[in-house]
């Protein structure tokens, strides 16, 4: 595990999802994209490439910003993880995409092991809670 200066942060998550080739995850519970055009440019590439990307907010904070991407969201009740992972590159946080100047750790996960217990963790505790948003409800 590698753990990332606080102003290379959202770089190291941008450069996660421009080399996903199959799909990328995305677990922020409270979003704001307001002036991260860069993000929000490198999730739509993605999305052009053929890469299916899935977005996974807490249930009732909304989806500010969230609409205009190319993604598929999910609402988990209580979710405070925050996670972005890939077929092979896996990052955990804690920070929200909210474009704030907050401090926050990102850990780039380094081996196949830590990547599995993320996969495991997700696959068990965050994917069974979550439900298709729907901004028409």
């Amino acid at each position: 595990m590698t753990i990332i200066n606080p102003s290379e942060n959202i770089e190291s998550i941008i450069s996660l999802i421009e080399n996903a080739k199959k799909f990328v995850v995305i677990v922020s519970p409270f979003n704001d994209l307001k002036g991260w055009d860069k993000l929000k440019n490198s999730i739509n590439n993605a999305s052009q490439k053929n890469v299916n990307v899935f977005y996974y907010v807490r249930e009732g904070e909304g989806t500010k910003g969230i609409e205009e991407l190319n993604v598929k969201i999910f609402e988990v009740p209580l979710l405070h993880a925050k996670m972005f992972f890939t077929e092979s590159e896996a990052i955990i946080s804690s920070g929200n995409l909210t474009n704030r100047p907050d401090i926050n750790w990102v850990y780039i996960l380094n081996n196949k092991e830590e990547y599995k217990e993320l996969i495991s963790f997700f696959e068990q505790y965050i994917k069974p809670l979550a439900k298709p948003f729907n901004k028409y409800a």
